[in-house]
C-alpha cells in the first residue's frame, strides 16, 4: 500500500487527535501513567481493548485518550522500530512496514501468500455489503464463491456473524479485525470510497500478480540450468 494511501486511510486519526491536543495537551500527564498503559499493551498477547485498560487503571476515558495518542506520536519517531496501532478500539505494538524484509530474514519466511483476484473482490462485496450471504455475493459476482469465503476465513479477514432470517437461515458474513489491519484502519467508519478500495485491491493484485511471474521466470531458469 502506497504512502498516500496510507495518508489517506490515516487522516480521520490524525484530525481526531489534533482536536484533542488544542483542546487538553499531554502538559499534565504524568510519565509512570504513560509508562503503565505501555508495559500494558506490550504485555497482551494479542490486542488490547481500551475497556480492559481502563478498568485496569481506572483511568478516565480522556486521561486514557490522551496517552494512547502520546504513545502513537512517540512511536513515530524514526529512532523506533515498533508502531503503537489500534483496530475497533484494540491496541497491540507492530514492528514498521519498512524493516518487513529483515524480520522476513530473521524468521525465515520464503513465501508471502497473496490474496487471488477473486478473493479481493469478494472481500470488497463483503466490506461495504455486511451482513452478507454467500447467494447474495455471488448474485453480484456471478461466480461461485463458496472456495473463496473458505479462503478468506482462513486467513481471517471475514467471519460468520449469525444467520438470516429467511427461508434456510443462510449464514451471513462480516470483516473482522484483521480485515481492518489489513487495510490499516480503525473501524470500518473509516473505509474509503468504493473507487479508492478498488485501487488499493488492484496495487495489492499487480503486486501478486508480479511475483508470481518472478517465481516462474525463477522456476524456468533453474530448469534451464539443470
Amino acid at each position: 500500500m502506497s504512502e498516500d494511501n496510507i495518508s489517506y486511510l490515516s487522516n480521520k486519526r490524525r484530525e481526531k487527535e489534533q482536536k484533542i491536543l488544542d483542546n487538553l495537551g499531554f502538559e499534565d500527564l504524568k510519565p509512570k501513567e504513560i509508562a503503565l498503559v505501555e508495559a500494558l499493551i506490550f504485555s497482551s498477547k494479542k490486542k488490547l481493548p481500551r475497556a480492559v485498560i481502563k478498568e485496569i487503571t481506572a483511568f478516565s476515558e480522556e486521561k486514557l485518550e490522551r496517552i494512547i495518542i502520546y504513545l502513537e506520536q512517540k512511536y513515530q519517531g524514526v529512532e523506533f522500530g515498533i508502531q503503537l496501532k489500534e483496530y475497533n478500539d484494540c491496541y497491540l505494538f507492530q514492528t514498521k512496514k519498512e524493516f518487513a524484509a529483515e524480520i522476513e530474514q530473521l524468521f525465515d519466511i520464503t513465501k508471502v501468500s497473496s490474496l487471488s483476484t477473486a478473493s479481493m473482490e469478494t472481500l470488497a462485496i463483503i466490506a461495504y455489503r455486511q451482513p452478507v450471504t454467500r447467494s447474495e455475493i455471488e448474485e453480484i459476482r456471478g461466480v461461485s464463491v463458496e472456495r473463496t469465503l473458505t479462503t478468506l476465513s482462513k486467513y481471517e479477514l471475514i467471519e460468520e456473524v449469525g444467520r438470516k432470517e429467511t427461508i434456510g437461515n443462510p449464514i451471513i458474513y462480516g470483516t473482522t479485525d484483521q480485515f481492518l489491519e489489513y487495510l490499516d484502519i480503525e473501524d470500518l467508519a473509516e473505509l474509503p470510497e468504493i473507487e479508492r478500495v478498488e485501487k488499493l485491491f488492484a496495487e495489492e493484485i499487480e503486486e501478486a500478480a508480479e511475483q508470481a511471474a518472478e517465481q516462474k521466470k525463477e522456476i524456468a531458469e533453474k530448469k534451464e540450468s539443470n
